[in-house]
């Protein structure tokens, strides 16, 4: 279900056919999980995709305000893609790509591939936030339980093959896939 400020509210519901492709797809990204090699699969990062994504498992806390935003500003994003903005309220989380006109809580800076790579897995939360890949900016009550509420995506805890062992992995750096 979806929630704007002066809109209709909408609700999404997977048919039953669709529910019956649930398993084959969660097959299918746990294979590419576990096969595909990070560079190549983040050369083409959709910012919409990834929103959505981190929208679909981010918690809730009991600490947050009525009203609790997020914004993302993706360092390397193409244009118009830059920002996000995730809105919590009334036991929703709506996600915006224009501004939403409130005041922000939390700002995450980080670069596109970056996000992806922590969201995945692939790189740890913490060493992205000491190397400074990774950014927040707010009260500190908000940015110290940033990995509570943001978490991870759902298959984030399946590991990688060794490298030598991946597909569509990159042999060297001016070589194409």
């Amino acid at each position: 279900q979806s929630t704007k400020p002066d809109s209709i509210k909408a609700n999404y519901q997977l048919t039953a056919a669709g529910e019956a492709l649930g398993p084959a797809v969660f097959s299918l990204a746990d294979w590419g999980q576990r096969w595909i090699d990070v560079e190549p699969s983040i050369d083409t990062v959709d910012t919409d995709f990834l929103m959505w994504d981190i929208r679909r498992n981010v918690c809730f806390l009991e600490s947050f305000p009525d009203r609790f935003v997020v914004q993302f500003h993706f360092s390397d994003a193409p244009a118009k893609k830059e920002f996000h903005w995730l809105v919590f309220q009334n036991s929703e989380v709506d996600l915006c790509y224009r501004d939403p006109g409130f005041d922000i809580d939390v700002e995450i800076k980080v670069g596109m591939k970056t996000m992806v790579k922590v969201w995945m897995g692939w790189m740890d939360y913490n060493t992205a936030l000491t190397s400074g890949a990774l950014t927040l900016l707010g009260p500190q009550k908000f940015t110290q339980s940033a990995r509570e509420w943001l978490g991870l995506s759902s298959f984030s805890n399946i590991k990688k093959h060794p490298i030598e062992a991946r597909v569509l992995r990159r042999l060297s750096p001016n070589m194409p896939n």
